[in-house]
């Protein structure tokens, strides 16, 4: 009988591997292998991570191709010194010819299952920090001779190691990337659709291909947008919102770092993961000045004292910075401001409120407008089969449906208007350069064009 595994099969916990690695549990891993937590039952039970690659290839070109891969993954890690990459201890072939990397244990999880944690997004400050140590690692990569290109970094190829402290950034999985002469053409265009450059797909790999991915991974971090969810165009930042756009809490400083890092043509990046690094050193520096919120003084008798601003400036209500007086929503942190709110003048009667419509601009053969006369004006089509009855109905106007049933609505927030898409499958722009971000409402202004699917709508004040 044979002992050969079925090749899609799991080691069980107990296993004994190469008679000195103890399997525990499966840690991770996807269709090339899994990685597992094992003891080292030759120093005193250690944790490692052992790697096994698997075979489920019918075609022999690819399964070689998968072999030297993760031999070069072996010879890559065991050349290189470096406090963010993991220290290979093992490597060796089974009697039943799978391939095992024996490597440091890191317990901390990866930033792709932080980001879950957190919520979808993560404070700008940690993830400068972390973006410092992926420059340190990358610079040292870059350095060797030949240099070495990552080629898919991403928030799954990073991991927190938490058995140091302060807990440090690891970058593994080194299955993909190789050594790169700075004359050689046509490298095998391998990477991950939305972290990937522009210039990995045409076979050209240099290191500022890895900032752009680094890039596209900080800002992944920090705004909770996937760039896997629209890989060719998100960091078009003429057709879509930039990361202080989707973000407002974002400082403009970061705002800029990210736009720079991912821009389309290599040289317009950073020169090298050395300057980006010291670029974010500065800017966590300029961060740890940054004055904290202000405390709200308040007197003996309990009542708020007020500061000598500038008469047209107060502080949000949410994050202290200082704002305009007449800032419905924070340029920070993007809070509602009450103060402004409450600053408008009182509503009169409902025959005398504000009144505002939009007008279909576009199929231009229908001169027709909608009256925005409720507080909450639902923009879609109607489908009487789940209830939906939108306000400003656009369904005779839709005949290839690219808008959806609930679209957005356009809502009055005291004396001003606000569109808000809603999820939609097509996106709301507004004068077709801003591509709202769902569920983040924005001020409407006399004139503004609402384009949703192929209909376009003008709004008007009066």
């Amino acid at each position: 009988m044979s002992n050969r595994r079925p090749p899609n099969s799991q080691l069980e916990a107990g296993v004994l591997l190469s008679d000195r690695y103890q399997i525990v549990k499966r840690v991770g891993g996807g269709g090339m292998g899994s990685v597992y937590l094992a003891y080292d039952t030759r120093l005193n039970n250690k944790q490692r991570a052992v790697k096994e690659m698997i075979e489920l290839f019918s075609d022999e070109g690819q399964r070689k191709k998968a072999v030297e891969d993760f031999k070069r993954e072996a010879q890559l890690l065991a050349s290189l010194e470096h406090v963010s990459i993991p220290t290979i201890f093992d490597y060796f072939i089974s009697s039943d010819g799978r391939y095992y990397l024996v490597m440091k244990y890191i317990g901390g999880g990866d930033l792709a299952g932080r980001l879950k944690k957190n919520g979808g997004a993560i404070e700008e400050r940690l993830v400068t920090e972390w973006g410092i140590q992926v420059c340190d690692v990358l610079y040292y990569i870059h350095s060797q001779n030949p240099p070495i290109i990552y080629r898919d970094l991403k928030p799954a190829n990073l991991m927190v190691d938490d058995s140091t402290n302060p807990p440090r950034i690891m970058l593994v999985d080194f299955g993909i990337a190789r050594f790169v002469s700075p004359t050689q053409k046509g490298v095998t265009a391998i990477g991950t659709m939305g972290y990937a450059p522009p210039e990995l797909f045409s076979g050209k790999v240099e290191p500022r291909s890895d900032i752009y991915s680094l890039g596209a991974t900080m800002f992944h971090l920090m705004t909770g947008v996937d760039p896997q969810d629209n890989p060719l165009l998100i960091f078009d930042f003429t057709k879509n919102p930039r990361p202080r756009q989707i973000k407002p809490t974002l400082t403009l400083e970061m705002d800029n770092i990210l736009a720079r890092s991912v821009e389309h043509k290599p040289e317009r990046r950073f020169a090298s993961a050395l300057e980006m690094k010291q670029v974010l050193e500065e800017h966590l520096r300029r961060l740890d000045q940054m004055p904290a919120p202000p405390p709200v003084p308040v007197s003996n008798y309990g009542r708020e004292m007020s500061y000598q601003l500038p008469s047209d400036q107060v502080f949000c209500g949410n994050c202290g910075q200082r704002i305009a007086r007449d800032d419905f929503y924070c340029p920070h942190c993007g809070a509602k401001q009450p103060i402004a709110m409450s600053s408008q003048p009182k509503e009169a009667p409902s025959a005398s409120r504000a009144i505002a419509k939009l007008v279909i601009l576009e199929p231009s053969d229908h001169p027709i407008s909608f009256l925005l006369d409720k507080d909450t004006n639902l923009i879609g089509r109607n489908d009487p089969h789940t209830g939906v009855f939108p306000e400003v109905d656009l369904t005779s106007f839709d005949p290839e449906t690219k808008v959806s049933r609930r679209h957005a609505r356009v809502f009055r927030e005291g004396g001003i208007f606000l569109v808000e898409d809603l999820s939609s499958v097509n996106g709301t722009w507004i004068n077709e350069d801003v591509k709202l971000y769902p569920k983040q409402p924005r001020a409407l202004q006399e004139g503004d064009k609402l384009r949703l699917g192929e209909t376009t709508l003008k709004f008007v004040l009066g």
